[in-house]
């Protein structure tokens, strides 16, 4: 492998050559990484871009409620970033043949394939890698993904921008009020660039919310919160997450409250993945409120520069079909105008930004991935789930204080970073899974699992090394 050239330009030349050799009309992306990748290559990478449009390219998660009827292509292209044994190659390849009525020649493409792989994509930048050198390249991805943003995260979530004329301690001040004292964390990540997670932010308007919520779904004990990510020294990216367990059974009434960017008609028949990540997108607009009025007053005094830049909006619609992406943009950016307006009434002197200290978050990190492997080993299959839900993980995260002395001191709230830490750097991956009800209903959850069969064999060999019970930083 050329190590010389970076990783981003290899992809790059890669992609450009193959969707113009093979007069490819549509990418379809795995996701996530696969995604994440499309984004780096098109919109974030300096010049020379990826030259390919936003209206073609899908993502695995979203190739069931895609518009066939109006695809006018002929050639699809499905790219993995990786292909390890194939399996998902092919599942997606079959379900692409099965979506589309086999009406489109389909080719699959991989950068990277190891050399033993059972089902290989026709084709690839490197055919045959050993295991290292497989490591090695999936090690690099991720490098380039934090490199520009921990970009992991934003396939499917809004994003606005801030721009810094104060300092870095008075916007974190300001932007804890968005949530009770003790729930925002500052850290290092992966790229060595101070981010900050606010944990729980308040509802501001929990009308609002529950127009957003399938009937009968829930806000308990669920992932809510906004992420701040640095992209530089002054300028970072605002992405508010919030995720319901979502009962999947269509309401007429819920329908008709959605806001025009969506494709009301076609929800009806979409699957309980989609309306999950749908009403995921829909909530987390209420976290985007609240976190734009924290900072009103930096707004107003001029001390940041808040934007909602419409390029950050279109790679949303590789993972909403749906969803018309420049509506959408229009309606965040009245959201953030209004919630310029609004005031909260907690006081920065009565919040604190905590930060967690490195050494002590890779501590964290390892007890809680290690642990949640050997539960999805020991229950994976029993319980009919890949990964674990968020009441699973904070159960784990609580039993650290009395079986790990190094963790006994720590502030329990800080587990809630955990998860971004491991997120960010390519150990954990995040799912939406459906369960059924006691009385029959679908439903659909965020589980969180090890990110690949490659890290979840790595960690196997070192649990069997070290014990099981605990797997110090290394």
């Amino acid at each position: 492998m050329n190590q010389d050239v970076a990783i981003e330009r290899r992809l790059l030349s890669f992609m450009e050559e193959l969707v113009i050799r093979e007069k490819i009309d549509l990418i379809v992306c795995s996701e996530r990484k696969g995604t994440a990748v499309m984004r780096a290559l098109i919109q974030e990478i300096g010049a020379p871009k990826l030259n390919w449009p936003w209206v073609r390219v899908v993502s695995t998660a979203a190739i069931e409620e895609f518009d066939w009827s109006a695809f006018k292509g002929e050639r699809i292209l499905f790219f993995d970033e990786l292909v390890h044994h194939g399996y998902s190659l092919e599942r997606a390849k079959a379900k692409l043949l099965e979506v589309t009525s086999g009406r489109f020649e389909i080719k699959t493409a991989g950068f990277a394939v190891w050399d033993r792989c059972l089902y290989r994509p026709d084709f690839s930048y490197y055919a045959a890698v050993d295991i290292e050198q497989y490591v090695e390249i999936r090690d690099a991805i991720i490098k380039m993904l934090q490199q520009y943003g921990s970009l992991l995260l934003d396939t499917e979530h809004i994003e606005i921008s801030v721009r810094l004329e104060c300092g870095l301690k008075e916007f974190y001040q300001e932007l804890a009020r968005a949530s009770d004292a003790g729930n925002t964390f500052s850290f290092l990540s992966a790229s060595d660039r101070l981010n900050l997670t606010i944990w729980n932010p308040d509802v501001i308007e929990p009308e609002e919310l529950n127009r957003w919520l399938i009937p009968g779904s829930n806000t308990k004990a669920v992932v809510s919160k906004c992420r701040v990510l640095e992209k530089d020294h002054s300028h970072f990216s605002i992405m508010p997450i919030f995720y319901p367990n979502t009962r999947c059974v269509i309401d007429e009434g819920w329908i008709s409250n959605l806001p025009s960017f969506i494709d009301r008609e076609s929800l009806r028949s979409a699957r309980p993945t989609y309306l999950f990540y749908l009403v995921g997108l829909l909530a987390s607009l209420e976290v985007l409120k609240v976190v734009v009025a924290s900072i009103s007053d930096l707004i107003k005094a001029q001390k940041i520069v808040l934007e909602v830049p419409k390029e950050d909006f279109t790679h949303l619609k590789a993972m909403f079909p749906m969803i018309d992406t420049d509506k959408l943009w229009e309606y965040v950016r009245n959201i953030v105008s209004k919630g310029k307006l609004h005031k909260v009434e907690r006081s920065s002197r009565g919040v604190d930004v905590q930060h967690v200290p490195e050494k002590k978050l890779a501590n964290m990190s390892y007890f809680l991935i290690t642990r949640m492997m050997e539960e999805i080993d020991k229950n994976g299959a029993d319980c009919g789930l890949h990964g674990v839900p968020w009441l699973q993980l904070d159960r784990i995260a609580r039993d650290a204080k009395e079986s790990i002395n190094e963790l006994s001191d720590v502030d329990h709230r800080w587990w809630s970073i955990v998860p971004d830490r491991l997120i960010d750097t390519g150990l954990m991956h995040t799912n939406v899974e459906e369960v059924i009800s006691s009385v029959g209903d679908p439903w659909a959850i965020r589980t969180f699992g090890p990110d690949s069969e490659v890290v979840a064999e790595k960690l196997r060999r070192q649990m069997s090394v070290r014990g099981a019970k605990w797997l110090p930083a290394t």
